[in-house]
């Protein structure tokens, strides 16, 4: 058998896949990345509605000027019809953390696209193909190679020809709801139990209500709820829109899957106005093709262990989660992005513990999908007995890490509308902290034009309140995590905090210039000093400069502001009071 050798190897070219090559090009120029694509594009594939905050992770890949010219349907908001007595819940993402902070970039779009994914996908792989990756399309990958319990490779064949032995430094599987890396490896997902069905169709011809879904230049994803589950309502063109019903499937028992379907858009009153006229066209990616009523199963199921020695899953191939919230491509781009960075730190870094980091990609990956499978599991579990402010209310208990975002929103719409956005599974609100970016929330909106960055600071802190500690003791233990801003992960700093009542698990900000020893312990110092000068007798200003005095006169003014980052950080936290 023929022998070749990669540095990594891709196995599957949709987001995920040509997110991770991509990346790992981006920052290892010498390395040899081959990415295996079975089908030839453009092909069929749903998934078709992305979020505003995946716009940082394709600006970062340099592909986000080619989305944006390719003409797909811009997503500025949702519309939800909770049950079929209740009002419509229909806002625009500006409503969330957008309205009060701009992107600080004019690259960034302040908007999610409806995108067909046959070309979608086909732009990224170009992109990927264009940033150096090598593109066997179509190319199979038919087993692993394991060598002494670590994944050395695999055997792949270029466009039906012979099997031959791929070696790589690692594997990457990003070949979606296969699984295939995970399947040779006999590693069991965990199964939701959620929608784990979907029936879905492809319509031209029809009715745009404003309300509803928007207007063809600035669209909305309509989701209805329907007896037997419920369904997506994508305006993909002015003429095309994908319609799915997510079910179960011993609703299948009695009927077939076009019956269940019809059956249930014709308990929907919004729709059958929408559809009234519309006729049924192929999929994007099948056309000339017979209208077809599609169904996938499957659905709903993650894998605790997302990564190993020589190998990691990415997408859907660790992960898929149900789509009432249009979750799917933006994790597949964050986890792209975020292995690209294990694999770039294990090059670099190999004095760091492998073991360690794959751990560490693990934790992290189910924590950027926790949030949405924890919304999730409430729109199935108690939406029929609940008020749609109940689900507002859970958003806004998960976004309690991303506390910038949290400072920032006001009422259950606005912090809704900020998770529904993509905002909380973003790098730079789960790992900074109050931070946003580099230097945080609160010192990028100070920057902002228009006057948002005062209103954010007084109404972080009131600089003439007295803050008082709950603090009992303290330790320091450490939790591995990445950013968009960086081409590595890091260990940080996870600072316990034993208050009054409740243990409060703190993760200070720590600059992206200085996340080495030095500037960890650095940030370690001015929380303890924080927490030491919280006395009750001192005002905030005195705090901080008490904290920013303890460091001395070098980095004064950089000392200051990541102070006061701490100190906001640790009030909103409930682990300092004011009065």
């Amino acid at each position: 058998m023929a022998t070749e050798r990669a540095d990594v190897i891709v196995i599957g070219g949709g987001p995920a896949g040509s997110t991770a090559a991509g990346f790992i090009r981006l920052a290892n120029p010498e390395r040899r990345v081959v990415l295996f694509e079975r089908e030839p594009f453009p092909r069929h594939h749903v998934g078709e509605s992305t979020l505003p905050e995946m716009n940082a992770v394709l600006h970062k890949l340099g592909v986000l000027p080619k989305i944006q010219a390719a003409g797909f349907v811009k997503k500025t908001g949702i519309t939800y019809k909770w049950q079929h007595d209740q009002p419509l819940f229909s806002e625009l993402f500006a409503t969330g953390v957008l309205s009060a902070m701009e992107q600080g970039r004019a690259a960034l779009a302040d908007c999610a696209f409806q995108v067909e994914r046959s070309r979608y996908d086909a732009i990224l792989l170009e992109h990927a193909r264009s940033l150096g990756v090598e593109v066997v399309q179509p190319g199979r990958v038919e087993g692993v190679i394991v060598e002494g319990g670590r994944v050395t490779g695999v055997r792949a064949s270029r466009g039906g020809g012979p099997v031959s032995e791929w070696s790589a430094d690692a594997v990457v599987d990003a070949s979606g709801q296969a699984r295939l890396l995970s399947r040779w490896l006999k590693l069991l997902p965990s199964a939701h139990p959620l929608g784990d069905l979907a029936i879905f169709r492809y319509y031209a011809g029809f009715t745009w209500e404003e309300e509803l879904v928007g207007r063809p230049e600035g669209s909305k994803i309509f989701f209805a709820a329907c007896p037997a589950g419920w369904i997506w309502f994508i305006p993909l063109s002015a003429e095309r829109v994908s319609v799915g019903l997510v079910t179960r499937a011993p609703f299948l028992e009695r009927m077939t899957a076009p019956e269940l379907f019809e059956r249930e858009v014709a308990a929907v009153p919004e729709l059958e106005r929408l559809l009234r006229g519309a006729r049924t066209t192929s999929a994007p990616g099948e056309d000339g093709a017979a209208p077809r009523t599609h169904t996938i199963t499957d659905w709903s199921y993650s894998h605790p262990v997302a990564a190993g020695p020589g190998w990691f899953l990415a997408g859907d191939a660790a992960a898929f989660i149900d789509p009432i919230l249009s979750s799917g491509i933006l994790l597949a781009h964050h986890s792209g992005l975020s292995c690209a960075n294990a694999i770039s730190t294990l090059w670099r870094h190999p004095e760091l513990p492998a073991e360690e980091l794959h751990a560490g990609y693990s934790a992290y990956y189910a924590q950027l999908y926790g949030g949405f499978l924890a919304m999730a599991q409430w729109w199935y579990q108690r939406r029929k007995v609940s008020g749609i402010d109940e689900w507002h209310a859970l958003a806004a208990r998960l976004g309690d890490s991303a506390r910038g975002a949290r400072a920032l929103n006001h009422g259950g719409a606005s912090s809704f509308m900020t998770f529904a956005a993509g905002f909380l599974t973003d790098f730079r609100f789960v790992n900074l902290g109050v931070g946003y970016g580099d230097r945080g929330l609160q010192i990028m909106a100070d920057q902002q034009p228009g006057g948002a960055g005062q209103q954010v600071a007084r109404e972080l802190l009131d600089r003439s309140a007295l803050p008082r500690s709950q603090v009992k003791s303290a330790s320091v233990e450490s939790y591995w995590s990445t950013d968009v801003e960086s081409e590595r992960w890091w260990r940080l700093p996870e600072v316990r905090l034993q208050c009054e009542a409740t243990e409060r698990r703190y993760r200070p900000p720590v600059p992206l210039a200085e996340r080495e020893e030095r500037g960890i312990q650095r940030t370690l110092s001015l929380v303890s000093h924080v927490i030491a000068a919280c006395d009750g007798r001192r005002s905030v200003d005195d705090v901080v400069r008490y904290a920013r005095d303890r460091l001395g006169a070098q980095q004064a003014s950089e000392n200051q502001q990541l102070a006061n980052l701490i100190l906001t950080d640790l009030v909103l936290l409930g682990a300092v009071t004011l009065r």
